[in-house]
Order: structure tokens, then sequence, then C-alpha cells
């Protein structure tokens, strides 16, 4: 009403009279057609009395933010940088200058959506240095953005079995008070699994984030979207701690709640097919990742994490298939370049660390184990042995340290087996059982059916060593089993349990060299216990898996390679802009 008094009073008495007359052909209930609302006739001269600056200046639209959003999703970098630009540069209040800090600020988050770091960086910086108030976006998007990467000489590089390695100052984080963002606390979760925080900590950010984001609305408002963030964050936080069950519940809220462009939801999606790969459940990890929903509005920059997480699915399931010719021939010339947002840089008590010593210390176990060059010598010469086993001993005992103070208990039932492994090579038989035993209720859920897998073959072995202890000074198994000890026969039996159990997770998961180990483990007990027809039913099946092998070590994948096909003609669409839905 004060807008339209406004434009009362600006009229010329000519003008009020045609309104009057207009008015009055309106309640006669007459026709209106002569009196014109265009613009032209306001524009015409002398139809405004008083006549304002305002009143000839273009007013702001909308048209370069939609443009700017279109080439944003397609990945025009200059197009959608000049559309931004432009859109700030237009008058949005009555004040000397556009909002230039906010133009900024809008730029350096499309710099690092996009990959552009060191344009963010640049942009961040000089949106700092313009805006004098409005200080808190720029300063927590630049504390946001990678650091750039020092070169170091090969003097000062370090392996992770030095003490000093991975050494990483405790990063500052952000302090919790008014006018706090959520998206700030959050992001020192992330530096709290860099540098290796315990798991408590990182749980207490994550209820600093809820604490900032539930402020009451005449204090400080949140997008909405950032809830969502923050129980993705708690479902990371679960799976860290070993509960993938309450984690799910997380990630269920988020796709309930969120729509197909947005990038939390883009996340879940994919932690959620790797969930499924754990369960050796590799055709749902794919359906979930190929459903239209979950790529009909992706962004090219989104295209680029979701063809990045196919790929090393892709990767890691012909890892297990021990298929190296589709590696080698197929999938290494396809292989992804590293995001900008990875952090090398990372402290030796990280998750990411110590997954990096869980496999050093499996393969050095397994260089003693079944590789020749790695065993005695005919002359007894055993020091490549003693350093394997030295150097494995190190790291898993780093590892299970690390994460058991952390609270990392999904990577302390990972290193377990391993050093009960180690154990029943010393000849510790009792003290790789209690370890075993300490972790076997958790990993029998089967959240982790390779963890589950690896926890059952050293338990068997565990149980075979026990029964070799135990027949020791008796007879072991006489022909015909009747003077076979009664501790043998039971140990025995129960070491068969949990072989079988192991191979069926094994062939779950399509790792034909650890089914081909279990089958002769089996083979070796039912010889053992005087069993000959198990004992060749066992080795029948150990060869039938080891053609399989073969067929797959030297073979192509022709299902993945229509799946890239798929990936590839997406990419195309995206480019092209047809996954664009305003």
């Amino acid at each position: 009403m004060r807008k339209i008094r406004l434009a009362y009073l600006k009229l010329s008495d000519v003008a009020i009279q045609r309104l009057l007359r207009a008015f009055s052909s309106w309640v006669d209930g007459e026709s209106m057609e002569d009196y014109d609302f265009g613009t032209e006739v306001v524009g015409m001269p002398g139809y405004m009395l008083i006549s304002t600056t305002g009143d000839h200046a273009n007013p702001s639209t909308t048209d370069a933010y939609e443009q700017f959003e279109r080439d944003q999703h397609i990945g025009n970098l200059p197009g959608a940088v000049d559309n931004l630009r432009h859109y700030f540069d237009q008058r949005f209040t009555q004040g000397r200058q556009p909002p230039r800090q906010h133009a900024l600020n809008a730029l350096a988050h499309y710099y690092v959506r996009a990959g552009e770091i060191e344009s963010a960086r640049q942009v961040a910086t000089e949106a700092m240095d313009t805006a004098r108030t409005g200080l808190v976006p720029p300063i927590s998007l630049a504390r946001r953005i990678p650091p750039r990467k020092q070169t170091k000489s090969e003097d000062d590089t370090k392996s992770i079995d030095d003490d000093d390695a991975a050494i990483i100052a405790r990063p500052k984080y952000t302090t919790l008070q008014v006018g706090t963002s959520p998206m700030d606390l959050l992001f020192d979760v992330r530096l709290g699994l860099d540098a290796g925080e315990p798991l408590s900590f990182l749980f207490q950010k994550r209820f600093e984030a809820i604490g900032a984001f539930d402020l009451p609305p005449d204090i400080q408002m949140w997008p909405l979207e950032t809830q969502w963030q923050i129980w993705a964050i708690d479902a990371q936080l679960w799976r860290l701690a070993g509960m993938a069950s309450v984690a799910e519940i997380a990630d269920k809220i988020v796709l309930a709640n969120t729509s197909p462009k947005d990038d939390i939801r883009l996340f879940t999606l994919c932690i959620t097919a790797r969930q499924h790969f754990l369960r050796g459940q590799y055709a749902k990890a794919f359906m979930v990742l190929l459903d239209r929903d979950t790529w009909a509005q992706l962004s090219l920059t989104q295209f680029g994490y979701w063809s990045e997480q196919i790929w090393w699915l892709m990767w890691d399931i012909a890892t297990r298939r021990s298929q190296d010719a589709f590696k080698l021939q197929f999938l290494e010339a396809r292989k992804p370049h590293p995001s900008p947002f990875d952090v090398s840089d990372k402290a030796k008590k990280s998750p990411e660390a110590i997954r990096k010593m869980i496999l050093e210390a499996s393969e050095a176990l397994v260089c003693i184990v079944y590789d020749p060059v790695c065993r005695p010598n005919s002359n007894g010469d055993s020091l490549q042995t003693a350093r394997n086993v030295t150097r494995a001993t190190i790291l898993i005992v780093d590892a299970l340290h690390h994460a058991e103070v952390n609270g990392y208990w999904h990577l302390y039932r990972s290193a377990t087996p391993i050093f009960a492994d180690l154990e029943l090579q010393r000849g510790k038989i009792e003290s790789a059982r209690k370890r075993i035993e300490e972790i076997l209720p958790q990993v029998a859920r089967g959240e982790d059916l390779e963890q589950r897998a690896m926890t059952y073959a050293i338990y068997a072995k565990v149980k075979m060593a026990k029964s070799h202890d135990t027949g020791r000074g008796a007879h072991f198994c006489s022909p015909g089993r009747e003077n076979c000890h009664d501790g043998v026969v039971e140990s025995l039996s129960e070491a068969l349990v949990y072989l079988k159990k192991a191979e069926d997770d094994y062939q779950t998961l399509e790792i034909y060299s650890s089914v081909q180990d279990m089958l002769y483990l089996q083979a070796v007990v039912h010889e053992t216990l005087e069993e000959p027809t198990l004992r060749d039913l066992a080795g029948k099946r150990l060869r039938e898996i080891e053609e399989v092998e073969e067929k797959m070590r030297v073979g192509s994948d022709e299902e993945m390679t229509e799946v890239w096909d798929v990936v590839c003609e997406i990419g195309i669409a995206v480019a092209r802009g047809d996954t664009y839905w305003p």
C-alpha cells in the first residue's frame, strides 16, 4: 500500500484525471480498453509529475543467476564466473555500490566446488580484504580450503615406520560461541580425523554442531540442509566405532530428507554402495550407484565424484577376483585423478594411517607364510624372515594401540586377526586364541564379510594348532582313529566348522585365492582325521577354484565393461545439460 500511495502522489494532474475516468468506467461496468497499463505509457513525458532516478533505473533480475546455475551444472567455468559477476553487479539496494564482497564469496564457493583450489584461495582472500562487515563467511571458507602442498627433498622424506614419521601439529579447532557456523564444527571433525583424535572428541564436535544449528531463530538461522550434513557425519563416526547398523539409521534419515541434486545425498548413496561391497553384494552396490534417482540430476562436478566411486568399486572387485589382466588393460587407463581435497599429511594415528599399517603388516605376514624368498633357505639364513616378522609386529602393534586408544573399533577388529596370526607364528597359541575370541561376537554380525572371514580362518588355525599341542607326546591320530585323542578330534572338528564358514564368506566375496587356502586346510584336517572321501572332495573343489581363478586372471570382464559404458553415456548427457532441472 505504501508503494501504491507513493506512486499516486507522483502522478501529474493529467494522469490523475485519466485514472479517475478509468476507475469510473470500471465501477459502471464499462470497458477499460482505452486505459493502457503498459510501461510505454508510464514512461511518456508528463505522466509522472515527480520523476526520480529510481524510476529510470533498471531493476535487478535473476536471469544472470539462473544462467550461472546452468553453467555451473554443465561445468562451463568461464560462463559461470561471468554470469555470477554480472548478477552481483546489479543494484539491489539504494547504496552507492553493489555488495562486491557477496559476489566474491559466492565466486569462491563456486571455485571450491569446481576444484579450482588456487583460484578459490585468491578470491577468498580478496573477499576478506574487501568486506567491512560479514567477515564470517569468507573466513570460514578460507579455513576449509586445503593448504598449498610443500615440496620435500629426498633427505626429508621418512617412511611410516620411523618414530618421528607423520607427526602433525594439532590443528586449531573452532570454539563454540554465538554465530559459529555448524559447517566449521563439522570441518573440525575432518581435521580431527586427519590428526588422529579420539572418537569421543569427534562426537563432541558433532554435538557442538547440533547446538550451533539449534540456536533460536532470533539469534541465528542456518539452512535446513546443514542438519542432514550433520547426520551424514554422524553415520561416518558410528561406522568408525564399529556400529554399522546404527550408521544405517542416520543414512536413511539423510536419504529421506534430501533431493537428488544434493551433494550430501550423493555422498550417502556412495557410502551405501560401499557397505554393500563390504558384504559381498556387488550387484546391489552397482544398483545403488546406477539407479536413475542417483544420477538423474548430477552436475559435472558431482559426476566426477560419482564416476570415481564407481571406478574404485570396480577396481576393488577386480582385486578380490584376481583380475590382473582386466585391471592392467582396462581400468588402469581410466584411473581418475586424485582429488585436490585429499590431504597427504596425516598423523600416524589417523584412520587412514592405521589402515595403511594394517595393510603393510598383512603383506609382510603373507610374505612370511607363503613367499619362499622370505622363508629360511637351505643354509638356515633367516635374516629376511626376521626382518619381515619384526616389521609386521611393529606395524600391527602400533595399529592396535592407536585404534584402541582412539576408539576406532572397526579398525581394531581388522588388525586383531593379523596380530593373532603373528602370535601363532611364534607358537603363542593361547594368546592368539584370547585375541580372536575377544572380537569374535562383534565380527559375527557380518557388517564386514572379509573381516569376518579372516577372523574365522585365523580362529580355525588356532584350533588346529591347539589340537597339535594337545596330541603332542601321544598318538596324534592313528589309522582308524580308535586311538585318536579326544581333545584332538574336538579341536579339529571345531576347526572344520570355522574353515567352512570362512570358505563360504570368501566365496561370497569371490576372493578365490583365499577360498583355495581354506579348502587346502580342510583337506589337511580331513587327512589328519583319516577321512579320505571328504579329503578328496576338498581337493577336487580346490582344483575347480584354481581353474576359475586362472580364467579370471587372464580374461576380461564384459559386465563391468558395460557398466563403464553406461557411466560414459551418463557423462555425455551431463556435459550436454540433459540432467539440468531448474
